[in-house]
């Protein structure tokens, strides 16, 4: 069973839409797509729409709509949120009415007819992992909402009273959550910024900040695939798709110019790996 497992990474989800049109064009067609974060927005996309045509759609929303949905947030704002003790520095309202311009996202998981859909939320309270999908009446909504619940930009999601958090606080790259539902076949897409060269260190505290989280979801990454490739007849290809024009977390103004760099990486991925043989 041939499964996409999408990472997380706000604005850099537009690489994964660039290299989806490039899995298609080469006729791989998932039976299962896992999401996280930016990642599960995709996932369900795909889910609904397992096409070629389906995946340009998506782009076109990227490039057309992201910005104004999902806009930076001023820093005057930022701080009053902050000092008034506000939960997030965005509300969550615009993304929910965002989604559900989808016609698919008020329906239930169980509702998709296309490939077997999963997204990734942790529990606040203690970071249980919960898989969205494994119950078919979940509703696409909350597993969506719940997903991209990203710290600090959004608020925890409430589900029948119990609060999620995007679900890379724990799984960046769910790859055990496909595999442990049958997946034998993965292409995981890794999104986000090239890391950081050795010897070279961050400067100042927002980047060393930055560096932290980005060193701890590094580590929790490798582990994951460390026990995924261990796993007997699973076949994984890891498509680490670094930008080396890094437009900064949280801009979406650049979806075109993130979409066509994630095709040619993921080409390029993907021609190296036929070369090898798989």
């Amino acid at each position: 069973m041939r499964a996409f497992v999408l990472s997380g990474g706000a604005n850099y989800g537009a690489q994964q839409v660039g290299a989806l049109e490039a899995l298609f064009e080469r006729g791989l067609i998932p039976d299962m797509v896992v999401g996280v974060s930016a990642g599960a927005l995709n996932a369900a996309w795909v889910a609904a729409h397992p096409t070629l045509d389906g995946v340009r759609e998506l782009a076109r929303i990227w490039r057309e709509e992201a910005a104004a949905h999902f806009p930076q947030v001023p820093a005057l704002r930022a701080g009053f949120r902050l000092l008034s003790g506000k939960d997030s520095l965005l509300s969550s309202e615009p993304l929910r009415r965002f989604l559900r311009r989808w016609p698919f996202a008020d329906g239930a998981f169980g509702d998709l007819r296309g490939p077997r859909l999963y997204t990734v939320a942790a529990r606040l309270t203690d970071g249980a992992l919960r898989v969205f999908g494994d119950d078919p009446a979940d509703r696409l909504l909350d597993g969506l909402m719940s997903s991209t619940a990203m710290p600090p930009y959004y608020p925890p999601w409430p589900v029948d009273g119990v609060p999620y958090l995007d679900g890379g606080v724990i799984s960046h790259l769910p790859l055990q959550v496909a595999a442990a539902r049958g997946a034998t076949d993965l292409y995981a897409l890794r999104i986000g910024p090239r890391p950081m060269p050795d010897g070279s260190a961050p400067k100042n505290m927002l980047s060393i900040g930055g560096q932290a989280i980005s060193l701890l979801i590094d580590r929790q990454v490798r582990l994951e695939i460390e026990a995924v490739r261990r796993e007997p007849g699973v076949r994984l290809r890891v498509l680490h798709l670094y930008l080396d024009d890094d437009p900064g977390l949280w801009n979406f103004s650049r979806a075109a110019d993130i979409i066509a760099a994630g095709r040619r990486l993921a080409d390029e991925a993907l021609d190296r790996s036929d070369a090898a043989g798989g």
